[in-house]
């Protein structure tokens, strides 16, 4: 009898802690890291802080396990990709196992909720952190595993290139978190279909490629971000206070940024930031505001080159200013970036400015293509917008590779395998409609 109660007991523990971890994680895909306090995980499970403590050190340890359930559980669940025998087509394998892939909210909510950490770039580490960076480095092996086992046996640099196509497909289903652009419509098959096309263009290039150019990652992770006030601008105490917000929310994220942080680091007194900005909800509208603006200015391109050689070389010269790091070095891509990440309430304004700003590229890009391929069609049309939305997820998911790793590929090298890929694809359909 001892026995059985003593089984019901740890039962009962095992529960409180699988409850403990789900809501943790939940609140932390709404909330962030920084703003999901031990009161709050308390108050969603209705346990006391005692039944916390007994299982968790802190917070720290608390997200870091909860980050790591959601993976290990939702892997057990999932087909391993090396368990499919290949077929004589690389691009119908993709699609099949791509399509088998969780995408959403649901089963990879914590994928997002990792992603906002480990976008910013904090002083001290942090264990969530670091267990989501350890979770996406394996994504991306076993990802390279499958790639690996499709290019030929002698060809040089196989390794390489199939990690290099392993960060291309992990990093193009992160893009799928953020709030895309895009028709609101989407055939969710035909999408997928262009994607494991693209990407398979992308693999056919590094074939050749693997000859002449070095495959590896080099270029070191890109610079913080550089505003910096003028000693002659007589504004230079509100600009101050904003690189100091940026700066902020770059190492912290939204949910991190207090106004005491942000004077702190400006070395300014509270009074400053009250005598310019009313609040903080104000000041971080205006960091928002300004990440907007210098995404537009980065982004805007006049689309008249005719059709022929000149695809890819417009393409090319439309996304190599975002691979090479000139928004970075704005603040435009991480502040954007972070925010489209967001779903707490508290942004929810800004993000809309910012989505707005990112449709508008978004539907000069599809007029482009599809005066290329027919212009005004219906299924022409429609094409145009899965090329664009193709285009988008490819260069979204490296601006969120860049952020995140300590190394990064080529920009010129990434440049042309997308431009060419996108290209490749927009030709296919064109001449199919």
């Amino acid at each position: 009898m001892a026995q059985r109660k003593t089984e019901r007991k740890n039962l009962q523990g095992e529960e409180t802690r699988t409850r403990i971890l789900e809501k943790t994680m939940r609140l932390v895909a709404v909330h962030g890291y920084a703003g999901t306090s031990l009161s709050m995980v308390r108050r969603a499970c209705n346990v006391s802080a005692s039944s916390i403590y007994w299982h968790y050190s802190g917070k720290e340890e608390l997200i870091a396990a909860a980050l790591d359930y959601a993976y290990r559980t939702q892997a057990q669940r999932l087909p391993n990709w090396l368990d499919t025998p290949p077929s004589s087509s690389r691009a119908n394998d993709l699609y099949s196992q791509l399509m088998r892939s969780p995408s959403g909210e649901g089963e990879m909510g914590y994928w997002r909720a990792g992603l906002q950490l480990a976008l910013t770039k904090p002083e001290v580490p942090i264990l969530a952190r670091e267990h989501f960076l350890q979770i996406r480095a394996e994504g991306i092996e076993w990802t390279a595993d499958w790639w690996e086992r499709t290019f030929p046996e002698n060809m040089p640099q196989r390794r390489a290139a199939a990690v290099l196509m392993g960060t291309l497909t992990v990093a193009e289903r992160e893009s799928s978190f953020l709030k895309l652009r895009g028709p609101r419509a989407t055939d969710t098959a035909r999408l997928i279909r262009m994607n494991a096309t693209a990407l398979d263009a992308v693999a056919g290039q590094l074939v050749a490629l693997a000859e002449t150019r070095d495959l590896a990652p080099a270029s070191p992770a890109p610079p913080q971000i550089t505003l910096l006030p003028s000693a002659d601008d007589p504004e230079s105490g509100r600009e101050a206070i904003i690189r100091a917000a940026q700066e902020v929310i770059g190492q912290s994220g939204y949910d991190g940024v207090s106004i005491a942080k942000v004077c702190e680091r400006a070395g300014l007194p509270a009074s400053s930031l009250y005598w310019i900005f009313k609040d903080k909800d104000a000041l971080i509208s205006t960091v928002i505001s300004n990440a907007c603006a210098g995404w537009k200015l980065l982004r805007e391109k006049e689309f008249a080159l005719p059709p022929g050689e000149h695809w890819a070389e417009q393409i090319r010269a439309f996304i190599l200013p975002s691979l090479d790091g000139a928004e970075h070095r704005q603040g435009a891509v991480p502040m954007s970036l972070l925010l489209l990440l967001q779903r707490a309430e508290h942004v929810h304004a800004g993000r809309s400015e910012l989505e707005s700003v990112l449709q508008e590229t978004f539907e000069a890009t599809v007029d482009w293509f599809d005066a290329l391929m027919g212009h005004g069609a219906a299924a022409e049309r429609r094409h145009a917008q899965d090329v664009a939305t193709c285009l988008f997820r490819m260069l979204d998911g490296m601006l969120i590779s860049r952020r995140v790793a300590e190394q990064f590929y080529d920009p010129q090298l990434l440049a042309s395998l997308i431009s060419n890929a996108i290209v490749q694809i927009a030709r296919q359909g064109s001449k199919a409609a």
